[in-house]
């Protein structure tokens, strides 16, 4: 093929910018599945124009390997995302916290942290101190308190030191433990590390954080006006 202007906008040409516009798409990717489907398709788009437009077998091979690598990449990753299983307390939390990530991304952050039983006074985090490890708690309940003063409760579902684990700020407030808890809890620096190498997990956090906050201030805002409404009743008329 002579390669003229005209034939670099021919359809033809259009389609092999096609197939390196994808590959450069899927390097911007920070979910590795969309990476995987980026490039299968700029794979395809390649075969295509190496084929019909060039009449190169070489680029034709070059382009087949790098759609079998990644089809079978991903079909690796769904396979190992099928035979990922959880415990029921496991199920509930990744249900919950952690809908976005794969079984296998599922799996590796709860192998990285471990279930423990609290006892009444178990301290999670110390106010203005560094959180030691994120927190979530599958049942019970932790008071937090910020100048010894209480300002709220995290019941079952909700995440402790979610604000500060991964900035490593002081914490803004103490959390303790008011009855026997179960919850699961992973090393501050240990979740640093892994969601720098696994940033579809930082990912998925982030978002399990603000869904968490949310929830937090709707609660807080709700024990604030039942406060109200029990003072106004409280008063003479």
């Amino acid at each position: 093929m002579e390669f003229t202007i005209d034939s670099i906008l021919s359809v033809g040409g259009w389609v092999g910018h096609l197939s390196y516009l994808l590959l450069v798409l899927s390097m911007l990717m920070r979910h590795i599945g969309a990476l995987r489907m980026l490039a299968i398709l700029s794979a395809v788009a390649g075969i295509a124009y190496a084929f019909w437009v060039l009449a190169d077998p070489v680029g034709v091979f070059w382009e087949s390997l790098l759609l079998t690598v990644n089809v079978g990449q991903l079909g690796f990753m769904h396979l190992e995302s099928r035979r990922a299983t959880f415990s029921a307390e496991e199920t509930s939390l990744v249900e919950k916290a952690l809908p976005e990530l794969s079984g296998r991304l599922q799996r590796k952050l709860l192998d990285a942290g471990v279930w423990s039983t609290g006892a009444p006074g178990t301290i999670l985090t110390r106010e203005d101190q560094a959180v030691n490890d994120l927190v979530y708690l599958s049942s019970g309940e932790a008071l937090i308190t910020v100048g010894g003063i209480g300002v709220a409760a995290c019941h079952a579902g909700a995440f402790v030191g979610e604000m500060t684990v991964l900035t490593q700020e002081p914490a803004t407030g103490t959390a303790v433990l008011s009855e026997t808890s179960r919850y699961w809890s992973i090393d501050a620096r240990v979740l640093r590390q892994l969601t720098r190498a696994e940033p579809e997990i930082r990912s998925a956090l982030g978002a399990a954080f603000a869904r968490n906050l949310r929830e937090k201030l709707v609660a807080a805002n709700q024990a604030a006006l039942e406060s109200l409404r029990e003072q106004l009743e409280g008063e003479p008329t």
